[in-house]
């Protein structure tokens, strides 16, 4: 029926049939014949078995197509044998006649060792010299066998050398193919794959048969005659070998990884061959052996010879290799994976390392080429060499970075090191005919000999040359020198990190919120304004004020996400406040880069546009350090805001160097004089006039001024003495969220100060 395989079972137990049948029949010589046509049929479908096997392997089927045309040779040259002596019994003289054919048998078993070395290799990533060992052992065991059995088979049998030999050698292979099989065995485990126990044992029994066979041939185990039960014994082994080995090719191939085969087992067929060819060579000594047998030894230590010369040149090679892994290939010195290694070598000590950064090195590659800037690096090296202390390893890890590991060096025997480097770099380097000078930032971290405490964090080599890194960029920012790693410093700016990542998280999430603080007119007390302050509702800390994050997102450029969420909520909230009949005029802050961002005006723009505020309630407020930054598109940015309705005001302004030049060339609408002259004008006649100077100006220009930070009675007088037109500050009410404003606003008294109790 399709579809339904055949039990495995049946043709193991034909075969099992076949194999009793034919020794049965063996047993009598009057049907030695026919046992010798059974055993036949049953070598061919042990051939047969093979070649499906082999059809079947996939990946493995030229393993298996080696092990059956090798037995396929050795089953051809069996039957000839038995169509020469006319029957099952092969005497001496049939394989005297017969020497080429006997010969001719013998190339079954290079096809078995290839079938090995091919099955060896699909499991190990190289196999070295494989033909090699072989022909050496093959070497020693022919040697072997000559001064073994050369004589007394002469003597027993009449034959010549070379059928001697012929007959000596088979089961001599059988033996090296049980041995290769075994050694396969032990370098890949033989639980690993299942078919190379069996096939191992299917040479074992092969060999057991053969030598079995040579000593019935020369007389040790009876008298060559059909039907001896030596003679049936070993028909019956030499059946059960070619079904082991169809037995081995059934199994599946096991999926597993490819081995790298190292140590002892590798050395194992040329020490063997060595040691075994000096035993021969002794035993010459005592009693001379035949000059074939002695030819063959020397050959066979002349093979070892070459076997050692080559594992030489591998070694050889391999220490080259281990050498280019570990070091750098412009310098000379080792490289990061040499630092690693270094790094993590056991010793209990102290380890000191130092990463140094050369700086106005991209000076030099810029100026004079890349080519030179090699050369630069070169040279630093060989000086930096020149003063290394004792046990000391100089590496670079890459561009114009190198790093030096100090073993058992503390922190302050770490730090001298470092001056002392710095100052051989002070010196310049002649490159390309001119003198350079380049300096250095070295960060300084050690690892101390005692573990951390419980609780702790183990650092590790990556760690240690984080905070090398993390040191080297503090002397980098401080414009060179030595920096020593402080856990402090890093701790903070990991935190600084960890804040910067959860900003971004934060605005995306909406957890930015705006407060609202009323700016005051000071003649009528009426609130004519709001400054849209931002705080961060932060999920663990809570509210936190604009200095935790402000500058954080200034560095990082996230000043431009802000200044929209703050945009959108004021104007919607400007909206709300006009429906409810009080018009205020809202002001929101902007950094520096949002100056510069061309969108800024277009923004502004379309967010009043799309809530259907007036831009002429907007006021954008700017401090003279942002004007600073880029003045031409400062002004282009200023000019368009202009444009779109948006008042300007110059925030904290008394605290720059520029503010007169600025006042002469900006529109603005407004001054907001600083809280520093704001807290000290009750007290210091100098800033009282400085800021009833101050009025004068922006009054002569057309602006108002609204002094911030306004908390007690006394000061807002004064201010009003002074000209100040408008004020802001706790005496009017600490910032509070939109909601809260519309009440703020109704408890202010006609002065325009709170009528609940004043704040401290």
């Amino acid at each position: 029926m399709r579809g339904v395989r055949r039990p495995a079972a049946l043709p193991a137990a034909a075969f099992a049939l076949g194999t009793a049948a034919s020794a049965a029949l063996a047993a009598n010589p009057a049907t030695a014949a026919a046992a010798a046509a059974l055993q036949g049929l049953l070598w061919l479908a042990v051939v047969a078995a093979l070649v499906t096997g082999a059809a079947r392997s996939g990946a493995d089927r030229a393993v298996w197509g080696l092990f059956a045309a090798g037995t396929a040779v050795l089953v051809l040259g069996r039957l000839a044998l038995y169509a020469s002596a006319g029957g099952p019994l092969v005497e001496p003289a049939v394989l005297e006649r017969n020497a080429p054919l006997v010969l001719a048998t013998l190339l079954g078993y290079p096809l078995f060792y290839a079938g090995q070395v091919a099955l060896l290799r699909r499991r190990l990533h190289r196999v070295r010299s494989p033909w090699l060992d072989g022909s050496l052992a093959v070497l020693l065991l022919a040697a072997a066998c000559l001064a073994l059995f050369l004589e007394p088979l002469h003597r027993a049998t009449g034959m010549g050398p070379a059928t001697i030999a012929a007959a000596v050698a088979r089961p001599s292979l059988d033996v090296l193919m049980a041995v290769y099989a075994l050694t396969t065995c032990s370098l890949l485990g033989r639980r690993t794959d299942a078919r190379l126990p069996l096939v191992a044992a299917a040479f074992t029994v092969l060999a057991a048969a053969d030598v079995t066979d040579l000593l019935r041939l020369a007389g040790a185990a009876g008298p060559v005659v059909v039907g001896t039960p030596v003679s049936v014994a070993v028909d019956v082994a030499r059946l059960c070998a070619g079904a082991l080995l169809v037995l081995a090719a059934r199994q599946p191939a096991p999926r597993l990884p490819r081995l790298h085969a190292e140590g002892w087992p590798l050395l194992m067929a040329p020490v063997g061959v060595l040691l075994g060819s000096l035993a021969l060579l002794v035993a010459d000594q005592w009693r001379p052996l035949p000059a074939a047998a002695v030819v063959l030894t020397f050959s066979a230590v002349g093979g070892v010879t070459v076997k050692v010369l080559l594992a030489f040149a591998e070694l050889t090679r391999l220490l080259g290799s281990d050498r280019q892994a570990v070091t750098d290939d412009l310098t000379g010195l080792a490289n990061r994976r040499a630092l690693f290694q270094r790094l993590a070598r056991p010793g209990g000590r102290a380890t000191g390392l130092l990463l140094l950064d050369l700086d106005r090195f991209k000076e030099v590659n810029d100026t004079l080429g890349h080519h030179r800037g090699d050369d630069l690096l070169r040279a630093v090296a060989a000086r930096l060499t020149a003063r290394l202390p004792h046990e000391a390893l100089l590496t670079r890890l890459g561009g114009d970075e190198f790093a030096l590991v100090l073993p058992g060096a503390g922190t302050g025997a770490s730090r001298r090191v470092a001056d002392d480097l710095l100052t051989a770099l002070t010196e310049p380097f002649t490159v390309g005919g001119l003198a350079v000078h380049v300096g250095a930032s070295i960060g300084v971290a050690t690892a101390g000999a005692v573990p951390p405490a419980d609780g702790a964090e183990p650092g590790g080599d990556a760690e240690l040359l984080r905070q090398a890194d993390a040191a080297m960029y503090v002397a980098k920012r401080a414009g060179g020198g030595v920096a020593v790693y402080d856990e402090a410093a890093d701790r903070s700016a990991r935190e600084r990190l960890q804040l910067l990542e959860e900003l971004r998280t934060g605005i995306a999430a909406g957890q930015l919120v705006t407060r609202y603080q009323p700016q005051v007119d000071v003649r009528t007390g009426a609130v004519v304004g709001v400054e849209a302050l931002v705080r961060w509702q932060h999920p663990r800390r809570g509210l936190l004020l604009p200095g935790a994050f402000l500058g954080l997102a200034e560095e990082r450029g996230l000043t431009g996400a802000i200044t929209e969420v703050v945009l959108r909520r004021a104007v919607a909230d400007a909206v709300r406040w006009h429906d409810a009949g009080r018009p205020l005029r809202v002001a929101v802050n902007v950094a520096a880069g949002d100056l510069l961002d061309p969108a800024l005006p277009d923004l502004v723009r379309g967010t009043a546009s799309a809530a259907g505020l007036d831009p002429g309630a907007l006021v954008v407020e700017i401090t003279e350090t942002t004007l600073m930054r880029d003045p031409e598109r400062s002004r282009r940015t200023i000019a368009e805001l202009l444009a779109v309705g948006a008042g300007i005001s110059i925030d904290d302004y008394g605290t720059g160097y520029s503010s007169l030049a600025y006042l002469r060339d900006l529109p603005a609408a407004e001054l907001k004089l600083d809280r520093v002259f704001t807290a000290r004008v009750a007290h210091d006649p100098r800033t009282a006039a400085i800021v009833a100077g101050t009025a004068d100006l922006a009054h002569s220009l057309g602006m108002r001024l609204l002094a911030e930070g306004v908390e007690d009675e006394e000061t807002l007088h004064l201010l009003r003495s002074l000209g100040v037109d408008e004020t802001q500050g706790w005496l009017h009410g600490r910032p509070v969220p939109a909601a809260e404003l519309v009440t703020l606003l109704d408890r202010l008294d006609p002065r325009g100060t709170p009528a609940t109790a004043r704040l401290p």
